[in-house]
């Protein structure tokens, strides 16, 4: 009888390990089969990224004239942007003095402006204390004759 008790706490002691040993070991054939692929994806985008950066440092380099010329350009345009508007404003303002001088309405400004030498009568026109002023419009010719800047 101790004999029996034994063979079959013997059965409970003795285990298949194999088949459980080899569910682990498919796990990781699997996973070391996927970190091959990773790795060689990671290669692939590492070798395309030094291709990359390669092929734009050098596009950089080949057009930094064009690029330093053109940057020139617009930074010359900004500037004659910067007078035009100041020109444009001053020119509003001696407009606006212009038409407040001759008392236009805003309904027809160039009706208005023009009645006095549309007039048809032979009357002559009183002398207006209106002084002439000579506009100092700042030039931007120097912009377009120096291609250098």
């Amino acid at each position: 009888m101790t004999e029996a008790l034994a063979k079959d706490y013997a059965a409970y002691l003795n285990l298949d390990l194999t088949c459980n040993l080899q569910t682990v070991q498919d796990v990781i054939d699997n996973m070391i089969t996927r970190l091959e692929e990773l790795t060689s994806v990671l290669h692939m985008i590492k070798t395309k990224n030094n291709d990359c950066c390669s092929t734009v440092t050098s596009d950089i380099s080949a057009y930094r004239n064009e690029i330093t010329v053109l940057t020139k350009k617009i930074l010359t345009l900004s500037e004659v942007i910067s007078k035009l508007q100041t020109n444009i404003e001053i020119l509003e303002q001696k407009v606006e003095k212009a038409e407040a001088d001759f008392e236009i309405k805003y309904e027809n400004k160039l009706k208005s402006l023009f009645r006095p030498f549309l007039k048809r009568n032979k009357d002559v026109l009183p002398e207006s204390s209106v002084s002439i002023e000579n506009l100092e419009i700042s030039s931007i010719t120097e912009y377009f004759e120096n291609n250098n800047r």
